[in-house]
């Protein structure tokens, strides 16, 4: 039994008319379909590679902008943990006075 486009796109019975047969499209099918396949295989590693670079970029922006808050908390960092912002901190946030000559006891070690 061949499997016939023709019959059905003319409305004619199966004894008329010999109409497309498969078996004659397939040597102009099977190429057509490489040929697509074929590019596929070729064009899809170009188009994952340019979404990868896109990642990449989008990665390394990010990269940069991390990079950058990391100094800004290093030196914030730095900052904090020196003696004089301690000392200022401690005067005005804290209401925190240096201790009179009289005040201050040292405890000898035994």
């Amino acid at each position: 039994m061949k499997f016939t486009f023709g019959e059905r796109l003319r409305g004619k019975s199966k004894g008329e008319g010999r109409g497309i047969v498969f078996a004659d499209m397939a040597p102009y099918v099977a190429p057509a379909m490489l040929c697509l396949a074929a590019t596929l295989i070729y064009v899809y590693p170009s188009i994952r590679a340019t979404s990868l670079m896109y990642e990449y970029s989008a990665r390394l922006r990010t990269f940069g902008e991390l990079r950058e808050m990391n100094k800004k908390l290093k030196l914030e960092l730095s900052s904090v943990r020196s003696y004089d912002f301690v000392e200022s901190r401690a005067i005005s946030d804290l209401g925190f006075v240096f201790p009179g000559p009289g005040q201050v006891v040292i405890v000898a070690k035994k």
